[in-house]
């Protein structure tokens, strides 16, 4: 099973997580909620933390997991 990080303010971190936890093991790091927070989602590869996708706190939610579906295949 994927590993993931999810760096976001709590009310985005709690929906990603919802979303994302069938299909990775998800752990969460709540940023403070700023509107100029950066948010991303991090999985390993070869024992080693990458960035996948980075996103505003203020995105829409779909747009985000569709880019982290799309930026995970390519860093396969």
């Amino acid at each position: 099973m994927r590993k993931i990080i999810i760096q976001a303010p709590s009310g985005i971190a709690a929906i990603l997580e919802e979303k994302l936890r069938n299909t990775c093991e998800v752990k969460v790091e709540v940023i403070p909620d700023n509107p100029k927070a950066i948010c991303q989602i991090m999985a390993t590869k070869h024992r080693k933390w990458i960035t996948i996708c980075r996103f505003a706190s203020d995105e829409n939610i779909k747009d985000i997991i569709t880019m982290f579906e799309v930026n995970f295949l390519l860093r396969k």
